[in-house]
């Protein structure tokens, strides 16, 4: 009887040995081949679809339904964003591929219909003037506005993140038409600064800016726009 539960005991204990030794022979990471493009460009407002990825592991197969993924891409706001696929065999392995997604900000570009509160050093009014909206062609989050703030020819550059809009740039200019130009600074970050409705006309806006000029010597214009697009 002993030889018996020693015998099972013994056997018992040998298929153990196996199982673990053939999962610690197991070091292999599974592959995860991502579907379509690892980087994509959409502009705002579009359809973001994510394709998907295929696993697959040397030892456990088709590894393709366990993939698990997180997905922050928002097609409403500037920015870059990953999707990350993760997935595991049966011995823990582990491995994670990232396909990167950016929404950039062309769809700003336009005419605007521009008005403008000033206060500060030189206050007033301002109605009904056009900005020109451009987008670069290098950098999916910057902006170009001609005609800023109701000087003519005058060029800004600003930066989008999310749906905000930051200016900060020092400008040469005749600001006051005495023909000298001089630096003035154009500072100012506006949160919910456009506008995203898919389906709409147009489907992206810019809806206000606020921002400061520092002309030096203590004179400063404070400007709160409201942009119309044409």
């Amino acid at each position: 009887m002993k030889k018996s539960i020693l015998k099972l005991a013994v056997a018992i204990a040998a298929v153990a040995f196996i199982g673990v030794s053939c999962t610690e022979d197991d070091i292999t990471n599974p592959t995860i081949t991502i579907t379509g493009s690892v980087t994509k460009t959409i502009d705002l407002g579009d359809t973001y679809t994510d394709e998907g990825a295929t696993a697959n592991d040397d030892k456990d197969g088709d590894l393709t339904s366990q993939i698990t993924s997180t997905n922050n891409v928002d097609v409403n706001k500037v920015g870059i964003y990953e999707v990350v696929y993760t997935v595991s065999d049966e011995a823990g392995n582990t491995t994670s591929e990232t396909r990167t997604v950016t929404v950039q900000a062309n769809r700003l570009a336009g005419s605007y219909q521009v008005d403008a509160v000033v206060t500060g050093s030189n206050p007033g009014t301002y109605n009904d003037f056009i900005e020109v909206c451009t987008s670069s062609s290098v950098s999916y989050n910057k902006i170009f506005l001609t005609d800023f703030s109701y000087f003519p020819g005058l060029q800004i550059e600003a930066t989008c993140a999310g749906n905000s809009i930051s200016i900060n740039q020092t400008k040469n200019y005749d600001w006051d038409d005495d023909g000298t130009a001089t630096n003035a600074t154009i500072t100012g970050s506006t949160n919910t600064a456009f506008t995203v409705t898919a389906g709409a006309t147009p489907i992206a806006a810019i809806s206000q800016l606020n921002y400061t000029i520092d002309y030096g010597a203590g004179q400063v214009d404070i400007v709160a726009a409201t942009y119309t697009k044409q």
